[in-house]
């Protein structure tokens, strides 16, 4: 009987010991396990052909238990090593290049397969239905060996076209994760598809198809891939409620995702020494939203990570909070990577705009979205949001200065980084900074950003006196930002962002942090009703008037006035009846007033 009993509790414990894949509350990413071994796959000893269906599998097995990790190159050797070395991960190389053997030895998990044409639509359609039927994807190179071992052909998707796909599996598509990709690129992203049972698909971001495949997306959804058009491909995804990772040559996500690890920066800078006569200079390298980036060439390149003259002075990265629950084991071996030494230091910030790529001037539910976005930047230590956008209304940044983790937003305008002049605002009590150069090609160069910079001026105790700069990391490089500041005179200081922020809260006074109701007015002009919401408990509005050009009170007023959010109230006023001119709309709470100029055409 005891024998009996510490077998059961042995398996009990057993049992009870797999360790659980921690995601935050309302998570678009999905978990399976942690693995434990990892068939090591090197692409280059596959065909494309090949290569498509051990992608599809991959996913398929991760759904259950990662088992297949596929060596590329770059990023992707750094990653499995550290998996070996860090993660208990045991590596088997035993396939060498053979399929079949492959095929063979993850058979039982092999429902059928889907029968494409390799770089067309039809393998996203095939990448699309492989996670739902557990059938890898297939062209027509294989089907006789899927006939020899006996796995049957569950569809022919050949002539199939995306609509087909919406029409007979849309209740059985991730609501939460959406793939957009190039077919060009089905080699690459296509496991976590699968794994996720995602939607992978690629047409005009304007098309009715791309509409309908949006459109079955929950609200604070992720939009994987990439599109033809940086901003059409943002801004479509952004009015649906949809975050953007640019992802379309990511590798192994399906197996990195089901990772834990507890993500902590080596040091943030509480207090920083103010020092006079100075000009303060932080540089941020960009497109640390870019999740392929990060995973590939991000570590192993001599223009970025993999430099060797990093720690000679402080530079900022850019960094998605995503990364905590995409690839969590990546995220810490790059923040342990981080240098941090007597002349400078690796600091990250979360990249735009947060914990995806999104403009907040388009974006359909602002507030749930930074609500999540708090809660990833504090699980991957990141204070600080850099926001890519086209209004810098403080309506839009108001949002992501209230949250927690957020201790100052740098803020781009789309069009050009630096268009704002680096532009110094507080709202709620924290800096919202805007670039002030562009060192990118065909905006500065590093002799003509240094020259700039020198003579700026040198006043730590004004807005004037700090320069926050847009480095693009596509045309810059590590060496870049050295060659620049060596051609800076003695009286310029080069800190990092953390250093950044503290010396601005210290030595800034926010004279601009007005107690003004935060507010939008649309449409205005209008011919009847127009719309003003304003960032208020609906509960703090004690009054509203409408006065006319004459300074007269109009009592005709109709309103309607809705709570959306728990600080954010929507006011509808009908001025149909009213005769063509310019009124005034008084919002009054018990501490402030605004007011709002409508015309009425």
């Amino acid at each position: 009987m005891k024998f009996f009993f510490l077998f059961f509790l042995t398996c009990f414990n057993f049992a009870f010991a797999q360790e659980n894949i921690s995601r935050i509350l309302n998570s678009p990413f999905p978990t399976s396990q942690k693995p434990d071994t990892l068939y090591v796959i090197y692409d280059q000893n596959f065909s494309e052909n090949e290569i498509l269906a051990i992608q599809s599998l991959q996913g398929i097995l991760s759904q259950e238990k990662p088992l297949i990790y596929r060596d590329v190159g770059t990023g992707s050797s750094i990653w499995i090593n550290d998996l070996i070395e860090n993660y208990d991960i045991i590596p088997n190389y035993s396939i060498n290049n053979n399929f079949e053997e492959l095929i063979t030895l993850f058979k039982s998990k092999i429902e059928g397969y889907i029968l494409c044409d390799i770089h067309t639509h039809s393998s996203n359609i095939a990448t699309t239905l492989s996670g739902i039927y557990n059938a890898i994807t297939i062209t027509n190179n294989h089907v006789k060996l899927m006939t020899e071992l006996n796995i049957p052909m569950i569809h022919d998707v050949r002539s199939k076209d995306y609509n087909w796909v919406l029409n007979n599996y849309a209740k059985s598509i991730n609501k939460k994760i959406i793939t957009y990709q190039d077919p060009v690129k089905d080699l690459c992203l296509g496991d976590y598809s699968v794994f996720t049972n995602s939607i992978q698909f690629y047409d005009n971001i304007h098309s009715d198809f791309t509409e309908s495949a949006l459109n079955l997306m929950q609200n604070n959804s992720i939009l994987l891939g990439w599109g033809a058009d940086e901003y059409q491909t943002v801004n479509k995804a952004s009015i649906k409620g949809i975050g953007v990772l640019p992802s379309d040559y990511a590798y192994n996500l399906s197996v990195l995702t089901n990772f834990n690890h507890s993500i902590n920066q080596n040091e943030h800078n509480s207090y920083t020494e103010t020092i006079n006569d100075t000009h303060t200079v932080c540089f941020v390298m960009s497109d640390g939203d870019n999740i392929q980036w990060l995973l590939n060439w991000f570590f192993t390149d001599q223009r970025w990570f993999g430099n060797q003259n990093r720690g000679q002075i402080d530079i900022g990265w850019t960094i998605s909070p995503a990364l905590v629950e995409l690839a969590p084991t990546v995220m810490n071996k790059i923040y342990s990577a981080a240098k941090h030494t007597y002349d400078g230091k690796d600091y990250f910030i979360a990249g735009p705009s947060g914990l995806s790529y999104i403009y907040p001037d388009s974006y359909s539910n602002l507030e749930a979205y930074v609500s999540l976005m708090n809660d990833y930047m504090i699980k991957s230590d990141l204070k600080i949001v850099n926001v890519i956008g086209n209004n810098d209304n403080d309506f839009y940044l108001y949002p992501f200065v209230q949250q927690e983790s957020v201790n100052a937003v740098f803020y781009y305008d789309f069009a050009n980084y630096s268009s704002l002049n680096g532009n110094i605002k507080f709202i709620n009590n924290k800096p919202v900074i805007s670039g002030r150069y562009n060192l990118w090609g065909g905006f500065e160069s590093t002799s003509s950003l240094a020259s700039k910079i020198n003579d700026q001026e040198k006043n730590p105790y004004s807005e004037n006196g700090y320069s926050l700069i847009a480095v693009h990391n596509w045309s810059n490089s590590v060496d870049s930002i050295i060659k620049c500041v060596s051609l800076f005179d003695n009286n310029i200081r080069v800190v990092s962002p953390d250093k950044f922020v503290n010396l601005i809260k210290q030595n800034i006074s926010p004279e601009n942090n007005k107690d003004d109701i935060i507010y939008i007015s649309y449409p205005n002009p209008t011919k009847g009703i127009i719309n003003i919401e304003v960032r208020l408990n609906i509960d703090e509005i004690d009054q509203i008037k409408i006065i006319n050009s004459k300074g007269q009170e109009i009592n005709k007023s109709q309103y309607n006035i809705v709570s959306k959010y728990e600080d954010l109230t929507s006011i509808s006023i009908d001025l149909t009846n009213y005769t063509r001119g310019q009124y005034f709309i008084q919002l009054n709470t018990k501490n402030s007033h605004s007011i709002i100029k409508a015309i009425k055409n």
